[in-house]
């Protein structure tokens, strides 16, 4: 619908076996100008070489550790430094991915003034669009992909602390859907004046990468995502375009897959793959994941997305604590259905 120039810019803690159908996907889906990796110095040498052959939108490879240091001198030993963890629930990797998010325009060169950050284990399928008109407007938009009835009240209830603290603003809300969508548009105008709210709220002249981390000491934790988006829907709220969650989020499913889950395995089958021989080198086009969901599924019953988490605490997580995006995945072990 639209002909603006836009980028995507994806964190990537590892190069797993969903990440080339994922960025094939977004490139088919949306033909961004440009999609922006960060990720370690440890993942650039593999993922250059291996991108080679993907079909994908032009790919520049960023190595976290000194994203930030060109423009502010600080590299991510500096920053998490600043963390004391013995007030978080998280590790220091995954604060610094949030203010990747937030501060991408501080490492890139030339990005769009609206970029979209997309989750790297979000698989778009029947998926939405980015851009709609309205009264004669483009709205960049994005979609709830997360119910509110689930998942831990007690990290929720901190986040929400966090916005009205730091902020001093409403945090934005929905009667269905969540503000932590796993995708969104950022806009770097309101970024700036979101992080200079943040440099107000601490009277400090010290860099707001510092500053969040101490506010993750103060808090606990924070969303980059919740609180981003109220930021703007308190300052510029025609700027907020969603689709609800009965658009797209009801038929998105979560579940974890680090390469040795029930969906790659039954995709390893469905292409004839001997699963036992494939464990480090398996790397589906999108165009291979795709057909397989759509014989899975059905065509008039695709998924909206579908999320690879990679991390066993998924399997390991208390029901009461999980996502209905979790619970209901024919991809979740405890159902027993697929494979």
């Amino acid at each position: 619908m639209s002909s603006e120039i836009f980028d995507f810019v994806i964190p990537l803690y590892r190069v797993r076996w969903n990440t080339q159908a994922v960025i094939e996907g977004l490139t088919i889906h949306y033909a961004p100008r440009a999609i922006h990796i960060i990720t370690p110095n440890s993942e650039v040498s593999s993922l250059k070489e291996c991108s080679k052959t993907w079909q994908t939108a032009p790919l520049y490879i960023h190595p976290e550790e000194e994203f930030f240091k060109d423009k502010t001198g600080l590299t991510k030993d500096i920053i998490c430094a600043k963390l004391n963890l013995e007030k978080s629930l998280y590790n220091p990797g995954w604060f610094y991915q949030q203010l990747l998010k937030l501060g991408a325009d501080e490492g890139i060169e030339n990005l769009s003034e609206w970029y979209m950050v997309w989750d790297s284990d979000l698989l778009p399928v029947n998926t939405w669009p980015l851009f709609r008109e309205n009264q004669g407007k483009v709205q960049h938009t994005f979609a709830l992909l997360q119910h509110n009835q689930w998942g831990n009240p007690q990290i929720v209830s901190t986040w929400d602390k966090w916005i009205r603290s730091v902020l001093e603003v409403e945090p934005v809300t929905d009667a269905e859907g969540t503000f932590i969508p796993h995708h969104g548009w950022f806009k770097q105008e309101y970024l700036d004046s979101f992080k200079r709210q943040v440099n107000n709220y601490y009277k400090s002249d010290d860099h707001w990468l510092l500053l969040m981390m101490h506010s993750a000491n103060d808090f606990g934790t924070f969303s980059e995502y919740w609180s981003y988006l109220s930021w703007v829907a308190a300052k510029s709220p025609n700027d907020l375009a969603v689709y609800p969650y009965d658009a797209y989020g009801e038929t998105t499913e979560r579940f974890f897959d680090d390469g040795t889950g029930l969906f790659s395995a039954a995709l390893k089958r469905y292409q004839g793959i001997d699963d036992s021989s494939l464990i480090d080198n398996f790397s589906p086009s999108y165009q291979a994941v795709e057909a397989f969901i759509r014989e899975e599924y059905g065509a008039d019953a695709l998924p909206s997305s579908l999320s690879f988490e990679s991390s066993p605490r998924h399997l390991k997580k208390d029901e009461k604590n999980m996502h209905i995006e979790e619970i209901r995945s024919r991809w979740n072990p405890r159902n027993q259905v697929a494979g």
